[in-house]
C-alpha cells in the first residue's frame, strides 16, 4: 500500500512538472529585453492606418531586426494590428503608459 501511495505521487507529481513545462514561448528566436519595445500603438502607427508594417516598426525602433517584427505578426500578414501589439505586451507583462 506504502510502495502504491508513493508511486501514484511520484507520477503524478511528474505529471505536473511536465505540464506547466510545456510552455511554448512567445517568439520563435531570441529577441533581447522586451522592455526596450514598449511604446504605444498610435506613436508606430505613423500613417493612421490602425497597422504597423515594417518601415513604421523600424521607424520607431531603429535598432530592431526583421525577426522581431516577425514574431510580433502574429498572422503573418505583413503588418502589427493593436491586438497582436497588445498581445506581445501582455505575453511580456509591459503595460500602456
Amino acid at each position: 500500500m506504502k510502495f502504491s501511495v508513493a508511486a501514484l505521487s511520484l507520477l503524478l507529481c511528474a505529471g505536473l512538472a511536465m505540464g506547466c513545462s510545456g510552455h511554448k514561448p512567445y517568439h520563435p528566436h531570441a529577441m533581447g529585453d522586451p522592455s526596450a519595445y514598449q511604446a504605444h500603438f498610435p506613436d508606430m502607427d505613423t500613417n493612421g492606418d490602425e497597422l504597423v508594417d515594417w518601415q513604421e516598426f523600424k521607424g520607431h525602433f531603429p535598432q530592431t531586426s526583421p525577426h522581431v517584427f516577425q514574431a510580433l505578426d502574429i498572422n503573418q500578414d505583413g503588418a502589427v494590428d493593436h491586438d497582436e501589439w497588445h498581445k506581445f505586451k501582455e505575453a511580456h507583462g509591459m503595460r500602456d503608459h
